[in-house]
């Protein structure tokens, strides 16, 4: 097994534990539209609601909500991306993390 299966399952791994620790048994599917690009379908996602982190400046910052999606899925999004999944449509406000296995953005309700 390559490096990046490796990653990858360990990835989804961690994807399960937070579902599990979000009272999530089934992943949220949805998809990733940004402008001039393709939409990205079937993608799995993880929403977090609430979350707080440190910015830039070392001020606390509450997003609304964070979303997660596997890289190997969705290898980067960008200010301004829109997520839907059913009827729910989030705005990326900022991409917070990308370690080329998880990309994770703070998100607003569009």
């Amino acid at each position: 097994m390559s490096r990046q299966q490796l990653k990858e399952r360990a990835a989804r791994a961690i994807f399960q534990r937070m579902r599990e620790e979000n009272g999530q048994g089934d992943p949220d599917l949805g998809s990733y539209n940004e402008p001039g690009v393709p939409p990205i379908h079937d993608l799995e996602l993880v929403i977090l609601r609430d979350v707080e982190r440190v910015g830039p400046d070392g001020m606390l910052v509450v997003d609304h909500a964070q979303i997660s999606v596997l890289a190997c899925q969705l290898p980067k999004v960008r200010r301004e991306g829109l997520f839907v999944a059913g009827c729910q449509r989030w705005r990326v406000t900022a991409p917070i993390r990308n370690d080329g296995v998880i990309v994770t953005a703070a998100v607003m309700p569009a």
